[in-house]
């Protein structure tokens, strides 16, 4: 669904181990990340049919590939370039980490003693991070979800989360899909008041040549900002014709 596929690349390598006396399982005393926030992506939603307008990308923003992952990205460009649907948000497909992180949609953090929990507006979605030094399941015991297996820790003022156990039938961008060895790491840190920066790094040897990085911002709404219930399916003006094509409608049903 277009309206739902507000994306933006939000991802940097973290910089370094840190050594478990440097972590803490409790947040920073005075920390607050109530309200709802806004991910700063570059994003313009058109307000009648809800398409994107992407940010334009350099080639060092995107990437680099295993020979199969390029064919599948160029491949899918090619499908958006002739009008074919593309990317899981055109069947309304749950988007999963990290996609959802890329969401133009609102969020909300709940900061707890044990987790962080964050609530996102794009399909009503939650994803619980566990901060209380609880182990990873072992591959026996792990269940392989969109949103995935997230442990965390704070390092001082930020929030480091690890994520596995991700489902390989999504996506790390459009067009671009990941093995089950996919291992995404965020730290978030509010580094003006108002303002939370988050740097992540995804590493995949199944699928990408090497750790890829970027990062972005989310900005603190005023405090009437709410959080809507939103479903794909009921706000979707999208749909395809019998050639395959992706055909959007306005506002009054009709193909525009």
């Amino acid at each position: 669904m277009l309206r739902s596929v507000g994306l933006v690349l939000v991802f940097i390598l973290c910089a370094g181990a840190v050594s478990a006396a440097e972590r803490s399982k409790t947040p920073p005393k005075g920390l607050d990340w109530s309200g709802v926030w806004l991910h700063r992506s570059g994003v313009k939603i058109d307000p009648v049919t809800g398409a994107p307008s992407m940010p334009k990308l350099s080639p060092a923003d995107l990437p680099k590939l295993k020979p199969e992952g390029q064919k599948k990205l160029m491949d899918t460009l090619r499908a958006i370039q002739e009008g074919k649907p593309f990317g899981d948000g055109a069947e309304c497909k749950w988007p999963g980490v990290p996609m959802i992180i890329r969401s133009t949609m609102p969020q909300e953090f709940i900061v707890l003693p044990d987790r962080v929990v964050i609530l996102y507006e794009m399909e009503s979605q939650i994803r619980r991070i566990f901060t209380d030094g609880r182990k990873v399941p072992g591959p026996e015991d792990l269940d392989y979800t969109f949103n995935g297996f997230s442990t965390g820790y704070w390092e001082g003022d930020t929030l480091v989360v690890e994520t596995v156990g991700l489902r390989d039938d999504t996506s790390i961008m459009i067009g671009v899909g990941h093995t089950e060895q996919l291992k995404v790491v965020e730290r978030y840190r509010e580094i003006s008041p108002g303002l939370i920066e988050v740097e992540i790094t995804m590493t995949d040897p199944g699928t990408l040549t090497e750790p890829w990085k970027s990062k972005g911002t989310f900005r603190r709404q005023a405090s009437d900002y709410p959080i809507l219930e939103y479903n794909c399916h009921d706000n979707n003006r999208e749909g395809v014709d019998a050639k395959g094509v992706t055909v959007t409608f306005g506002p009054d049903g009709k193909p525009l």
